[in-house]
């Protein structure tokens, strides 16, 4: 028995880890696109083989865990989130990874008053990140409600930023290559949010057992 908590234990702990890398991860993305930061970015990429490790390792333990020792009731709900919740992570990591990609690319390029709007998006998107780590590790479901409303956000302010990018382009030509990664960058934010709601539903599944839908 004490073999069995120890090893929960160890599970619950290496996915908050994770989940704080991928905090840790989008935070560091959003500061060097809008910096034009090479290195935070560079930090960001080499960041993203250890999310890729996270993902493989905690998922071969919650699968040790379930074959060896069956569990029910609560230990069950945990570990289910667990294995939802880390496809969200890596996800969350990869899109870091790609704007960091993004702003080593655009290193060499001139910057364009259009991404001052990636910013205020960023800032939201590693809030939903933390808010649902903190609730994942903490066992709780405070801080949840704001998730949709952070999230409706989102979905607002891109489309808001798409008009006003495409608008700038339209009037600044030359902008056009570098504006195009500007969009993606916000769109990738806003699927960051996406994944965070998503986590905050299985987080609440496992505190209280029902089941909720947060978007």
């Amino acid at each position: 028995m004490q073999r069995f908590l120890d090893d929960i234990e160890a599970l619950v702990s290496e996915t908050v880890d994770m989940g704080n890398l991928a905090c840790d991860m989008i935070e560091k993305s959003v500061q060097a696109i809008v910096d034009g930061n090479v290195e935070l970015a560079d930090e960001v990429i080499d960041d993203f083989a250890r999310m890729d490790r996270y993902d493989v390792e905690i998922e071969d333990a919650a699968i040790r865990i379930l074959t060896l020792y069956q569990p029910t009731a609560s230990d069950t709900r945990t570990i289910a989130t667990i294995l939802k919740s880390i496809t969200y992570l890596e996800r969350i990591g990869k899109y870091s990874y790609n704007i960091a990609t993004a702003t080593k690319y655009l290193s060499e390029k001139p910057m364009f008053e259009p991404v001052h709007l990636i910013q205020p998006v960023g800032e939201v998107a590693v809030r939903m990140v933390k808010i649902v780590t903190k609730a994942f590790d903490e066992k709780t479901v405070d801080g949840l409600d704001k998730i949709s409303e952070m999230d409706d956000f989102l979905d607002r302010t891109m489309r808001e930023d798409l008009i006003k990018i495409v608008d700038f382009i339209n009037e600044n030509e030359q902008s056009a290559d570098v504006c195009t990664y500007y969009i993606s960058v916000i769109k990738y934010l806003e699927r960051v949010g996406d994944h965070a709601c998503k986590m905050a539903e299985k987080v609440n599944f496992m505190v209280t057992g029902m089941r909720a839908h947060i978007a």
